[in-house]
């Protein structure tokens, strides 16, 4: 779930709309044209309509890499539709994984220090010695992982106000990384 502030969905008494996460890897020659088509078809240009992000790769297995560059992958993208992506603005993603509850305090913080908004995406943990035994059953427990996107110029206030306030009240129980983003569309860099 998105976690900007909706006023008027509060005000309702709505929660805040379910959003999907799609992972896909692309090859890099149709990343542009991909973000393109899917600035069009889904109305990223409106705002609060969605997000579209390229990650790039450090690796890749054998498998991923023969069905995306062995010619496997078909795609039908309309490459004279290509709107202007951001021009190279240092973007991160920061990524916090942090036990489920904690997110909207990991956002607080985050707030705090500028970011504007996330997403919050329901995970589950799979450390053995988190795991225990109820009935016989296996419990993992589970966790929330807070994405944020932010210029990179932020994204060290931002991970500090979340370790300082978040992470210091819950007693360190989360960790916080980043990784750099490449393309964008969806996002106003403006606000």
């Amino acid at each position: 779930h998105g976690t900007a502030s909706a006023e008027v969905m509060d005000y309702l008494g709505l929660d805040e709309p379910e959003k999907d996460i799609v992972l896909s890897l692309v090859p890099g020659a149709l990343v542009a044209p991909l973000l393109a088509d899917l600035t069009l078809a889904l109305g990223f240009s409106r705002p609060g309509k969605g997000i579209a992000f390229t990650v790039p790769l450090s690796g890749i297995s054998a498998a991923a890499n023969r069905q995306t560059d062995g010619g496997r992958v078909r795609a039908e993208i309309n490459v004279e539709r290509v709107p202007p992506m951001t021009e190279n603005n240092q973007l991160e993603l920061i990524i916090s994984v942090v036990e489920h509850g904690m997110a909207d305090d990991v956002m607080a913080a985050a707030k705090t220090a500028g970011a504007r908004g996330g997403t919050v995406a329901r995970a589950r943990g799979l450390s053995s010695e988190e795991a225990e035994k109820f009935l016989h059953i296996t419990i993992q427990p589970e966790k929330d992982v807070v994405l944020i996107l932010t210029a990179a110029a932020q994204k060290q206030s931002i991970m500090k106000a979340i370790c300082n306030e978040a992470f210091a009240r819950t007693g360190e129980r989360g960790i916080a990384f980043s990784v750099p983003v490449s393309d964008v569309t969806g996002l106003d860099l403006a606000r």
